[in-house]
């Protein structure tokens, strides 16, 4: 029996994601967002679960639409097609939608590929953990299509509108240092320590106090399309929700006590 072509995983406080076609380096299918959309549902209100780290498969992170499958499209209608990859681009949205109101943050590791649609997917991420084997591949503008997987909504966030309309306009590419220095990686460390680095971020955030890491997430989400005044109005009601939690009263006595606090999540 041949293996998901997703893997999915609750792991204590931390829940995996991996993209598991590394034949085809990890291009996405109709499966493999449906069932990501649906794991996605099942933590998202899961308060045992912390942290989220997305991730593929064997050499590569993802090569974003399975260009291979676009093929079968071609001897359609015009019409026809421009229906099918609506429905297909648009197949992604609800995971999108999570991921911004998601108060679990996200962490990408990348080694390898990420291509296309996949470079959205990273931008998404609340912290992206890279190797030096890393190479983001702007592929649409050479397929003749414009970008999707909120590439468009993410990218100019992470490298600014300049930057990102370079990159999307020329198809162009970033290594792991041209990543890093770009905007769009937080961490470059080497391939053999990429795993343990990112395991031990995981674990550094699933310690926090989740409910002010997940409203502080929220708020730098929200602060673009907001006034200050209203912005401000926001932190007021996101502090006194914090101060109502059992953490904020260990965070404020380890503070006193001089001592490293214990965060229990609540």
């Amino acid at each position: 029996m041949s293996e998901p072509e997703l893997l999915t995983q609750i792991d204590g406080p931390i829940a995996r994601i991996t993209f598991n076609r590394p034949q085809a380096r990890n291009a996405l299918t109709a499966g493999m967002v449906s069932d990501m959309a649906a794991f996605l549902l099942k933590i998202e209100n899961d308060s045992a679960v912390r942290c989220v780290i997305l991730a593929g498969s064997g050499e590569h992170f993802m090569a974003g639409g399975d260009v291979a499958g676009f093929g079968e499209a071609l001897n359609a209608l015009p019409a026809e097609r421009e229906a099918d990859f609506v429905r297909r681009a648009k197949s992604a949205m609800p995971i999108f939608e999570v991921f911004e109101r998601l108060s679990k943050p996200v962490i990408a590791k990348v080694r390898g590929a990420a291509a296309g649609a996949s470079i959205g997917w990273v931008a998404a991420a609340d912290f992206v953990m890279i190797s030096e084997t890393a190479l983001f591949v702007f592929a649409h503008i050479h397929l003749g299509a414009s970008p999707d997987g909120a590439l468009t909504w993410h990218l100019p966030r992470a490298v600014g509108l300049r930057k990102a309309k370079e990159l999307v306009l020329l198809g162009g590419r970033l290594n792991a240092q041209e990543a890093l220095e770009a905007g769009l990686a937080n961490r470059l460390v080497p391939n053999a320590e990429l795993d343990a680095e990112t395991e031990a971020l995981a674990k550094r955030l699933s310690a926090g106090p989740s409910i002010a890491i997940g409203r502080s997430k929220l708020l730098l989400n929200q602060a673009s399309a907001n006034s200050q005044l209203r912005q401000m109005e926001l932190e007021a009601e996101s502090f006194g929700a914090c101060a109502a939690s059992d953490d904020f009263v260990e965070g404020v006595t380890a503070f006193t006590g001089k001592r490293k606090a214990a965060f229990k999540g609540r």
